[in-house]
């Protein structure tokens, strides 16, 4: 007969979200921060060339268009702290770090090109890299964390080097994103302290989106530690520069029919 205790114990393992809920998340969010991007901004308002952009959003439908654009790109930083959250749970629990590193690296170098084509309309550009370089960087930094755990200069070297590679290389939430999961892996062993550091650097890294993203923290403050029912391990990965092509072959066909 189950006791009081094991009731309850069970109804709090209930309540809270697992990875999988929070990944899915993270993708529709990430998913409406490029159709901001490229559907509306490069498409709809001809965002790659400046005259007919100024052109398109001076007509009604531009206008239109372009509050729906506004809305939406506020979704632009929502995304990256659930990424950036469940990697340092991913690097915490994985039994093969080069096998995780690898994969996010591969899919970073794939993802490069639709990247590229859906915000600049170039094959391959300097001017910003997309967001897994970030994550791949990141895994380093954390690997080498641990390795020098003892050393507490060499430890935070390490960070200070993984984010200016990130700056200086224009990773897509770089510098930011590479200091906010050093913080959380630092204080992996406690909530607050790994909530809160999160938070923080969310906050200073998001001032233009007048510190919408930290609210994100609020789902991730309830996960439970649990994959889920439904986390099958590629599907993000491949989904990433897939919807990217998706979106550029959408507005690529559109373009040539209405040429």
């Amino acid at each position: 007969m189950a006791t009081y205790h094991s009731v309850l114990n069970s109804k709090k393992k209930n309540i809270g979200i697992s990875g999988g809920t929070l990944k899915f998340i993270a993708a529709l969010m990430m998913t409406a921060y490029y159709f901001a991007v490229v559907i509306i901004q490069n498409g709809k308002l001809y965002g790659y060339v400046d005259e007919y952009y100024q052109m398109a959003i001076a007509t009604e439908e531009g206008a239109r268009w372009l509050k729906l654009f506004d809305f939406l790109i506020t979704f632009r930083h929502f995304s990256f702290p659930f990424f950036a959250f469940l990697l340092v749970e991913g690097f915490i629990n994985t039994s093969n770090f080069w096998r995780y590193f690898l994969r996010v690296f591969i899919f970073a170098i794939i993802s490069e090109v639709p990247f590229d084509l859906c915000m600049y309309n170039e094959t391959y550009t300097w001017e910003l890299q997309n967001p897994m370089f970030t994550l791949a960087i990141s895994l380093l930094v954390m690997q080498f964390m641990y390795k020098w755990r003892k050393n507490i200069v060499l430890k935070w070297l390490v960070v200070i080097a993984g984010a200016a590679i990130a700056y200086f290389a224009h990773f897509q939430f770089g510098l930011y994103g590479v200091l906010s999961i050093a913080l959380m892996y630092n204080f992996h062993k406690e909530k607050i302290l790994k909530i809160g550091s999160g938070v923080l650097v969310t906050a200073l890294g998001t001032l233009s989106s007048y510190f919408l993203p930290v609210l994100c923290f609020i789902p991730i403050w309830f996960y439970d530690g649990d994959r889920g029912r439904f986390n099958p391990k590629w599907l993000y990965y491949i989904y990433y520069p897939l919807h990217l092509s998706v979106f550029y072959m959408m507005i690529y066909i559109g373009a040539m029919i209405t040429v």
